[in-house]
């Protein structure tokens, strides 16, 4: 069946429009195409669902949140080409009920508050905190170094005791 018309076309029923194709209904438009309900829009897919677009795609809800829940697997969000991002006026939470927050990176991680960062890097079996440049953490084997500036104090943890080593100066703590 097709359905043609150089102006509009407006389906209205009092009760409910039900379309059924034994292959695909494809909705094609020039300028854009509106589905407007007085209560809530349901799209329902044995398999998959695509929202496929050249520009953009937006999703909002106006009076309350936005919601994409899995049932069985994981929600995915993935950027192709630039970076994924995550803007709120107020502020972001991430909330693990379950086990831990993961924020997984190829090279550190980096968390800015205002002008102030702090990142966190893997690198050659140990763990590195930097803070502005300024302030280092570094974990790596059996010793824990903090760096600020050009001056260091390392804690390393031995059989029986623990060495903190400041510059120059070297005593020890009995565990």
């Amino acid at each position: 069946m097709r359905i043609t018309a150089s102006d509009s076309v407006r389906i209205t029923m009092d009760d409910s429009v039900r379309i059924t194709a034994a292959g695909s209904v494809r909705i094609t438009a020039r300028d854009s195409v509106r589905i407007t309900m007085a209560d809530s829009v349901r799209i329902t897919a044995s398999d998959s669902v695509r929202i496929t677009c050249a520009d953009s795609v937006r999703i909002t809800a106006r009076e309350d949140s936005v919601r994409i829940t899995a049932q069985q697997d994981s929600v995915r969000i993935t950027a192709r080409e630039d970076s994924v991002r995550i803007t709120m006026d107020d502020s972001v939470r991430i909330t693990a009920h379950d086990d831990s927050v993961r924020i997984t990176m190829d090279d550190s991680v980096r968390i800015t508050a205002h002008d102030d960062s702090v990142r966190i890097t893997a690198h050659d079996d140990s763990v590195r905190i930097t803070m502005d440049d300024s302030v280092r953490i570094t974990a790596h084997d059996d010793s824990v170094r903090i760096t600020a500036h050009d001056d260091s104090v390392r804690i390393t943890a031995l059989d029986d005791s623990v060495r903190i080593t400041a510059r120059q100066d070297d005593f020890s703590l009995a565990a």
